[in-house]
This record gives C-alpha cells, structure tokens and sequence, in this order.
C-alpha cells in the first residue's frame, strides 16, 4: 500500500480525539502508534477517539496497532473508542477478528459537527516540531 498517513491530535469535551487520514498499514501503523502513545503520556484524558472516517485501506498491522494500544489505554485508565470506521474498514477488522475494537465505538460523536480547535504555533503538547521561526522567537523571548 504505502500511501501516507495524517494523524491530528485535538482536545474534545468527551477527552481527546484523533483523527486518522489516509492509509493505515504495515509502513505508517507505527505512526498511529507513536500518536496513540504520546497522548497517553503527555495528556490526562479518560477517553481517547480515534477518528477513522478518513481512512481509506487498513491491513492487519493496522488492526494490530489499534488493538495493541487500545490495550495499553486500559493500562492507562484510558478507554480507547473507535469512531466512524468506513465499511472497509469495519469489514477488514471484522475478517481480522478484532471486533472487539468496534464495540468500543464512540457514542457521542456529534461535537465533531463543530470546527475543531486549531493552533497556530506549535508549542507544549504539540505533536509536531517548532519551527526555525518558532525556536528563535523563543529564544528571543523566554516566555513563548
């Protein structure tokens, strides 16, 4: 497969929601992961849904990495949900056996209505890098 993968991490009122674009397979599943990890450590959240609606393939590393850190949420005292999975999707976990992380679906899904909230720099609990911009700013002012 090896097409890329989009992961945005946003803080919702049910806990925190990860939204997942793209393909979810054996060359971006650990990508999934070290999102899914570094939510569970860096923010308190009794929820985490991960968005799959923009999915377009999974395969079984995929299905792997969801049940595999859905584990480690309830490790956490974190219930991991799925949220709108497309019948592709839905279909290739079920031929993996996994419905287990369907059942897990999220219930209350309809805040995703509204525009999320949106950072514009990159800061503490960013998933992604500041930029060269960002760091010399913040060299410039300790405070940022």
């Amino acid at each position: 497969m090896s097409e890329s993968l989009d992961l945005r991490l946003y803080a919702a009122p049910s806990g925190l929601y990860l939204t997942v674009r793209g393909w979810l397979d054996a060359t971006t599943a650990h990508l999934l992961g070290k999102a899914i990890a570094v939510a569970l450590e860096r923010f308190e959240s009794d929820r985490l849904t991960v968005d799959l609606a923009e999915v377009e393939a999974i395969d079984v590393a995929g299905i792997a990495t969801l049940t595999m850190f859905r584990a480690a949420a309830l490790r956490h005292g974190v219930e991991l949900c799925i949220a709108r999975p497309p019948a592709a999707v839905r279909a290739a976990i079920h031929a993996a056996g996994a419905e287990v992380l369907l059942a897990t679906e999220s219930p209350d899904e309809d805040w995703w209505d509204e525009e999320p909230r949106r950072f514009t720099e990159a800061g503490y609990g960013c998933l992604r890098p500041r930029t060269q911009a960002g760091r010399a700013r913040a060299r410039r002012h300790p405070s940022a």
